[in-house]
């Protein structure tokens, strides 16, 4: 039997605390996180059973060093990373905090990254739009209607993440 198993497991940024559940499930019946990719395919390892738990945080420019370090300091373990999302891991402990985040502001700032880039893709899809219709009126039919799709496609997705966020970022300040 492989040592390899890999699930495919489709969530949203703000699904995160029923996806670090569902990681948490698999670490319990022996199935580590090893990587995951952008089409929502998750690599696991067999191994023992274990009460691990599992975070997520957003940045998109990489964590520095200093970051990772003060994660390695607290005990979480990086596990993988894509398209800026990096998931850390840890033993469950009796009386252990849980949470990578302890201030709310802090929790709550991780969907407020996910917001500012869903506003620059939504800004650059219009950007891209105007500018097929502004340089050649009338000439590119084919492509300004791919963009103008593709424009409103991610606007009606962007609107609805947003209230989803919106109300995310609501509920983990306690509001």
């Amino acid at each position: 039997m492989s040592k390899l198993v890999r699930k495919f497991k489709l969530w949203f940024v703000w699904q995160d605390e029923e996806h670090q559940q569902w990681l948490q499930q698999m670490a319990a019946q022996g199935l580590h996180l090893r990587g995951t990719n952008t089409c929502c395919i998750h690599t696991f390892e067999r191994g023992e059973p274990a009460d691990m738990v599992y975070r997520w945080d957003v940045r998109y420019l990489g964590p520095s060093q200093e970051y990772k370090q003060l994660f390695r300091d607290a005990g979480w373990e990086l596990v993988t990373s894509t398209v800026g999302w990096h998931c850390w891991r840890k033993p469950r402990a009796a009386g252990a905090n849980t949470e990578i985040f302890t201030q709310r502001a802090d929790n709550a700032a991780k969907y407020l990254r996910v917001i500012r880039l869903l506003a620059l893709v939504v800004s650059a899809e219009a950007l891209a739009y105007w500018l097929i219709r502004w340089l050649a009126p009338g000439e590119h039919a084919f492509a300004e209607g791919m963009t103008w799709g593709a424009f409103t496609g991610t606007a009606v997705v962007g609107l609805y993440a947003l209230a989803r966020l919106s109300r995310r970022i609501k509920d983990v300040q306690g509001a």
